[in-house]
């Protein structure tokens, strides 16, 4: 049993130290060069693992499964915040299948740790009913939530996304009583602070909190929320061409941001679809040369942007009061895991619509080159013109031990129009016959046409 003496000193079992070491490599930030500190304002709750069954197998074995609930609910109450952080994530990423092991209460707890246990119950609760989806799919509550910490931590544990910023978390806030999807929720939030965010200053599930600069106007009063998807107007440009008029025509700026743990296949927009009322009255087109405005969308940074061309108006207006069109996505779906042993030289895995082959296994200058072909059925547009993604799927060999060899590069071998084959270089130092290619890709892919609308944008 664990002692309750000393608040976060219990020893684990050495599988859940493992589990705990994973879990600190996932928690590293290589942007900032430097992992989470205490000194740092850093909320990190939802700093998700990319495959969160690193901490879920941690307990997986049912004779010791109430021991290692029991480490991880001492540790709500540990003299680390980030020890007791780390410690809700991982109740909350062995899913509500722990609920009859969980505790209601523990004695002795600090109010906080109450409020952490409680706070899990709650969540792996909602999902056991179905009665609250993820984030990604329904919304955040921020009911309340009192303190700019406490918000960003909530927000986080229930969007798998962790905040980088300098602003004190002991701030107060205006509470919200109603339930709002991750991007509306966070604009409340930032509006209040005067905050922005910087894309760039973070990483693929970290978002940097900025100071916003003057005149930048509210978030919330500048953006069109949908589903996963907020989208911003953020410039506007009108050219008169004298010789050819035709070339003239009205530019937008849009920014599509989605949530960091969604990242879309592609997004595009059909420019016969896009419909601008003036203040005037008018109708404002779209400029005649038709078709789409593609998205390129990866998923290291969780925004885009492009330009929307559409016609000079004919008279004199002020603003676009209303602007209407659709943003066609792709949605990939969860990702599955292919394993085939390179033992045999070849082999094929097939999960869902899509099929993984090993092709071939081939030593050259005392590098491995592995090859392999990866085919949809009904690929459709996701291998139309949106490849890119099937380019970011982790690709690895796994030794006997868990541990893995990342590969060096990749060529393209083929492309046709339900798949592709590619070819991996891997460094590989010891028998090749004991190792496993790993291959790690969404097996689905949702289309939906999404209707949106901005209002209120200046013309220059």
């Amino acid at each position: 049993m664990l002692s309750q003496a000393k608040r976060g000193r219990a020893l684990p079992p050495l599988r859940y130290l493992i589990g705990s070491l994973v879990w600190t490599l996932f928690q590293f930030d290589p942007l900032l060069g430097q992992g989470l500190s205490e000194d740092i304002p850093t909320t990190d709750l939802g700093a998700k693992p990319e495959n969160a069954s690193a901490i879920v197998v941690t307990i997986q074995d049912k004779d010791s499964e109430q021991e290692s609930i029991q480490f991880w609910v001492e540790n709500l109450d540990a003299s680390s915040s980030l020890d007791r952080r780390r410690a809700e994530q991982a109740l909350l990423a062995a899913g509500p299948s722990i609920l009859e092991s969980l505790p209601k209460r523990v004695p002795g707890h600090s109010i906080e740790a109450a409020e952490r246990l409680t706070r899990v119950r709650e969540i792996l609760s909602a999902q056991k009913d179905a009665a609250v989806k993820p984030s990604s799919q329904g919304f955040i509550s921020l009911s309340g939530v009192k303190t700019f910490g406490a918000a960003l931590e909530k927000i986080g544990l229930e969007a798998g996304v962790s905040f980088h910023h300098s602003i004190d978390e002991n701030d107060p806030i205006e509470m919200v009583s109603q339930s709002l999807p991750f991007w509306h929720a966070l604009d409340l939030l930032l509006d209040q602070k005067k905050l922005d965010i910087n894309f760039y200053g973070g990483g693929s599930k970290t978002l940097q909190l900025v100071r916003r600069r003057d005149g930048r106007p509210s978030r919330v009063d500048s953006a069109d929320y949908r589903s996963v998807f907020r989208l911003e107007p953020i410039s506007v440009s009108a050219k008169r061409t004298l010789r050819q008029t035709a070339l003239g025509g009205v530019n937008i700026a849009l920014e599509v941001c989605w949530e960091p743990q969604v990242t879309p296949i592609g997004i595009s927009f059909p420019l016969q679809k896009l419909k601008a009322t003036l203040d005037s009255g008018g109708i404002l087109l779209p400029q005649r040369s038709g078709g789409t405005v593609d998205v390129a969308t990866t998923s290291e940074i969780a925004f885009a942007e492009c330009n929307l061309p559409l016609q000079l108006p004919s008279g004199k207006s002020e603003r676009i009061v209303s602007l209407k069109g659709i943003m066609r996505t792709m949605i990939p779906g969860p990702k599955k895991r292919f394993e085939i042993p390179l033992l045999s030289g070849s082999g094929e895995m097939t999960i869902d619509a899509m099929t993984v082959s090993l092709d071939a296994v081939k030593e050259t200058d005392q590098l491995y080159q592995v090859a392999i072909s990866i085919d949809l059925v009904e690929a459709g547009r996701s291998l139309e013109s949106h490849r890119q993604w099937v380019f970011e799927n982790r690709v690895f060999l796994e030794r006997q031990d868990g541990t893995s060899i990342e590969h060096l590069g990749f060529e393209i071998l083929r492309q046709t129009e339900s798949g592709f084959g590619v070819s991996y270089l891997f460094n590989i130092k010891s028998d090749p016959s004991v190792l496993t290619l790993v291959y790690e890709s969404p097996t689905s892919v949702s289309s939906k046409d999404i209707e949106f609308e901005l209002k209120e944008i200046p013309l220059p």
